[in-house]
């Protein structure tokens, strides 16, 4: 139990230290994403432990393609991202009597179109609860800053990701329906050889 605690208080200050990292990056001057290539498993697995650390009620379902390359992205906007997505949804299944699940699926997608740019290969990561569903009056303005479905909420943490999303090229979308709300981030997968693209 110690140790576990232990690994928690480290979880939670490497995050503190993130967020630190990221907000004076988002408020600053240096707003350009960092960007290197990175594994989504590594991410997405980060983000469960630091959600698990909030809270152990929720149980995870982690469904993975091993095949889907690296992506060249910020690391830290990419965790950004994914903590905000899957929050939404720990606070979508708090509702529920039974077995509040969260479930990470990883997947390639080919000749994907991202705002009218056609991509060869994209990483599709959808991230589905299944709580109540997004209610109808919010779904049409769920991205839009300060629209918030549950009391507690900001109303920021879709508008950031959208954003944070965007600065990489990328796309989130998401279908909803009672017990089944599935929010998908879809990102170019671009080769790279170190040469940074900030002149994009």
């Amino acid at each position: 139990k110690n140790s576990e605690n232990k690994q928690f208080t480290q979880i939670i200050i490497n995050e503190a230290d993130r967020l630190k990292n990221l907000l004076d990056r988002m408020v600053g001057p240096r707003d350009i994403p960092t960007k290197t290539n990175i594994n989504i498993h590594k991410i997405l697995e980060h983000v469960r432990q630091l959600v698990h650390a909030e809270n152990n009620e929720v149980a995870f379902i982690a469904d993975y393609d091993p095949s889907v390359p690296d992506i060249y992205a910020d690391e830290s906007m990419m965790i950004q991202v994914i903590l905000n997505i899957t929050r939404n949804a720990v606070i979508a299944v708090s509702d529920i009597d039974t077995d509040p699940t969260i479930k990470f699926k990883t997947r390639t997608q080919r000749n994907c179109t991202i705002n009218n740019k056609n991509y060869p290969l994209v990483a599709r990561i959808d991230i589905e609860d299944n709580g109540s569903g997004v209610s109808k009056e919010i779904q049409e303005k769920i991205f839009m800053p300060m629209i918030t479905g549950h009391a507690e909420g900001t109303g920021l943490g879709l508008s950031i990701a959208q954003t944070l999303v965007q600065q990489h090229n990328g796309l989130i979308e998401f279908t909803s329906e009672p017990n089944k709300t599935i929010f998908t981030l879809l990102l170019p997968i671009t080769l790279h050889n170190g040469v940074d693209e900030r002149s994009e």
